[in-house]
């Protein structure tokens, strides 16, 4: 069903695992739904990853075969020590109830992924917005764990944002997760949402390629993002302006959540990774004009830690067992 491997274990970091000392060391099971790729991971509350694996996500086969994925992968990598299931999932979402409302890269519509996998799983389980899992996992264990305020920013399929504000992951009393994609960017542009000129329309990965289908449909707008960012790194004049394009939201979006939350760290999802140096400069330069000189130099602005998907994964699991 799934692709698995052993991974070499990840050194312990030295951030808060915030469980008691009767649970040192416990056995975890993290599930991270990508609109792409699912992955599974077992691991423990340092952060440390002991074995994973991957599956096509497939959702145009519809919800239950997805779920029954998710299930299965879970009871698959349990064993006899197992503690507790996270799931990282993407929104929107009431995390409170863990059920995904309406998420646009999934197949599922008002769907009570936690009652059933607590059903199924016979496990504590939590589910967390996807971006949320990523700032929780950042604070946990990334280079600036512990921080006050932090924001993940996912940048890829979608255009998520997760806050862990003082040690706390951030929904509305719903439950409902902060969408910053659905915020109007600009008067017009790709329609995501039914809402032309939201910030998921212009700073998403899959706004590369919808950028580049109103500006350059003969050519850029028959590729794909990965082959566009590539004709930018070659130099491509109109790849090079819809990948800066993409960034400026990017950096506008930082300057929006730094100002209006006085953040210490914004973490960048997966374009960070594919774009590169000049793409996170880009981003920066936005940011550095836009949001307020205090602001910019209380907040650190950079990449997300490696494979700070699958441990947003196990950030929620150990949520679960605590």
């Amino acid at each position: 069903m799934y692709a698995i491997m052993r991974v070499p274990l990840r050194e312990k970091a030295e951030g808060p695992s915030h469980v008691g000392a009767n649970h040192a060391e416990m056995e975890l099971i993290g599930v991270n739904v990508g609109g792409t790729t699912t992955t599974v991971v077992r691991g423990d509350e340092t952060g440390t990853i002991s074995k994973r694996g991957s599956f096509q996500t497939q959702s145009e086969l519809g919800a239950e075969p997805l779920y029954a994925k998710i299930a299965g992968a879970i009871r698959d990598f349990c064993t006899s020590e197992t503690r507790a299931a996270g799931v990282a999932i993407g929104g929107p979402l009431d995390a409170k109830h863990g059920i995904i409302l309406n998420a646009p890269h999934l197949p599922f519509r008002d769907f009570p992924l936690l009652e059933r996998l607590r059903e199924d799983c016979t496990l504590p389980v939590r589910v967390h917005h996807d971006a949320a899992a990523c700032a929780l996992a950042e604070w946990r264990w990334g280079p600036d764990a512990g921080a006050p305020g932090i924001a993940y920013l996912t940048c890829g399929t979608g255009f998520g944002a997760g806050l862990v504000l003082d040690g706390r992951v951030r929904y509305g009393a719903s439950g409902h997760s902060p969408e910053i994609g659905h915020i109007r960017y600009r008067d017009d542009g790709p329609d995501i949402f039914a809402k032309p000129g939201c910030f998921e329309g212009f700073g998403s990965a899959k706004a590369l390629l919808l950028l580049a289908q109103q500006r350059d449909p003969e050519n850029l707008g028959r590729t794909s993002p990965a082959e566009i960012l590539a004709a930018a790194r070659a130099g491509d004049p109109a790849a090079r302006e819809i990948v800066r394009e993409n960034a400026r939201a990017v950096g506008a979006a930082c300057a929006l959540l730094a100002d209006l939350l006085v953040l210490d760290v914004i973490a960048l999802g997966s374009l960070s990774q594919y774009g590169g140096d000049e793409w996170i400069g880009w981003v920066r330069e936005t940011f550095e004009r836009e949001a307020l000189p205090a602001n910019v130099a209380s907040c650190r602005l950079r990449p997300a830690m490696p494979s700070v998907q699958d441990l947003s994964a196990l950030a929620t699991a150990v949520e679960a067992a605590s």
